[in-house]
């Protein structure tokens, strides 16, 4: 049996690595038709071994024979690896906290600033210069190797590595098929059965089509007159911003309000949790500081967030771990992520079509530079991965706004690159929810003092 190699990058994360480590042990031709090493890799021992001993544990269980390894030592994980999955994140929400937080002090509307907004540039800058160290050793010990990228944000990253590196690196998301969720909602349908083509730049894409598989009927004719007679207010945390920008457009966006809204100035509008991300008092509460609590992370205000009685009984973010890495075969399932059909499909050299992978358009979307990285299908063979291009063209507002986040990657290419506070301020200064120009350069000398422990030096220039 030909050998294959899969690392783990980011192994002690707590969604994407699970997944992938239950998606290889259900997967009958990982099991009898290679000989396989996985290779765990995490900089943070204590979450490296939590996730050894339950991949060891649940791959004994299925009788599965792969070799399973753990190392602190990047090289070490990655020498002669024939695909990398990568999933990073140093101190997720304290992090993000402030990526929301000190923004909006100085004036910025944005909402989440995870990919999208001021914060999502500061995101950007601290994991850049990991993943960057991450694809220049693959170009030393596995040239050959696929980056397989989950961490955030997307874009942003995909693109750096495809620009400063010759590595093949794809990124994947599920927002698409969170959107064909909403849609297989407001339709009243199976999933299974609505046939879809969307795109445009990851966490803000558009459904240029969607019919019914069984038929072949256009099904934008029953969206709209389902859209119009449903509840006003239904889910308008999550979808209220995607029902009024599809009125505003013409065709329907996708993943969801938290996600969209970081790439326009008018989402708050459309938000009603937004007091409540990372909420906390300040007359009580000193953030950030040693042995603080973190403000905990509202998505929106659903999911049972706001009808909690006084006294929960919620597990805390420990017990939930502990739960999480306690081995259990009957809970073992499939994640519906792309990673592992894609690293099937081109080591085996078999074709498969998938909803959604970020890379460089190259053509794919009409209207958007070639260079840069944007969302859509693609076809995934022995060949490698190939982008299926949209037949229908994006309206031009989208095409303008996409273009805009296209621009500031590339600033942010140059702020990195040079070292450059002053390249980091034309970034933050031609977003939708840029504060002014003196609120700006403040924000940059605050942000780049408070997170100077992880921040690459920047100096205006």
């Amino acid at each position: 049996m030909k050998k294959m190699k899969v690392t783990l990058v980011g192994a002690g994360s707590l969604s994407f690595a699970l997944g992938a480590l239950q998606d290889m042990v259900l997967s009958d031709r990982l099991k009898n038709q290679v000989d396989l090493e996985i290779a765990l890799m995490d900089i943070v021992e204590e979450n490296l071994n939590r996730t050894y001993k339950y991949a060891t544990e649940m791959f004994s269980a299925f009788s599965h024979p792969a070799k399973i390894t753990q190392t602190t030592k990047l090289e070490e994980a990655l020498t002669n690896a024939n695909f990398v999955i990568v999933a990073i994140e140093v101190n997720r929400y304290f992090y993000w906290s402030q990526d929301f937080h000190i923004p909006r002090r100085y004036g910025s509307k944005q909402i989440y600033g995870e990919n999208g907004g001021p914060g999502s540039m500061f995101h950007t800058l601290r994991n850049l210069g990991p993943m960057l160290e991450i694809a220049r050793t693959m170009e030393k010990v596995c040239p050959d190797a696929w980056m397989i990228n989950f961490t955030n944000p997307e874009a942003k990253l995909v693109e750096a590595i495809s620009k400063l590196t010759s590595i093949k690196i794809v990124g994947l998301c599920h927002g698409l098929d969170m959107g064909i969720d909403q849609i297989s909602q407001f339709l009243e349908m199976d999933r299974e059965d609505i046939g879809v083509e969307g795109g445009g730049l990851n966490h803000f894409g558009f459904f240029t089509k969607i019919w019914n598989k069984k038929t072949g009927e256009d099904l934008y004719p029953l969206f709209d007159e389902k859209e119009k007679k449903a509840d006003r207010l239904a889910q308008f945390d999550h979808i209220g911003l995607s029902r009024t920008m599809y009125r505003t457009y013409g065709y329907y966006p996708y993943p969801g309000t938290n996600h969209i809204g970081e790439y326009v100035s008018y989402a708050g509008d459309f938000y009603a949790g937004l007091s409540l991300q990372y909420r906390y008092d300040p007359i009580r509460e000193e953030l950030w500081e040693k042995d603080s609590r973190v403000p905990d992370f509202i998505y929106c205000a659903s999911g049972h967030t706001l009808d909690k009685g006084l006294f929960s009984d919620d597990m805390t973010e420990e017990e939930w771990i502990e739960e999480t890495f306690k081995f259990d075969k009957d809970k073992v399932h499939k994640s519906n992520e792309y990673a592992i059909p894609i690293i099937e499909a081109i080591f085996f050299d078999e074709e498969i079509q998938l909803n959604s992978v970020n890379m460089q358009n190259n053509g794919a979307i009409k209207g958007l530079p070639d260079d840069m990285v944007v969302e859509t299908q693609a076809i995934v063979n022995g060949q490698g991965i190939k982008f299926v291009p949209m037949s229908v063209e994006l309206p031009t507002a989208i095409i303008g706004t996409i273009h805009i986040q296209g621009t500031i990657h590339k600033l942010l290419l140059e702020a990195f690159v040079e070292q450059s506070k002053t390249k980091l301020l034309q970034a933050i200064l031609l977003d939708p929810q840029a504060p002014s120009y003196y609120q700006a350069c403040a924000m940059i000398d605050e942000m780049c003092e408070l997170q100077k422990d992880i921040l690459p030096k920047l100096e205006w220039k």
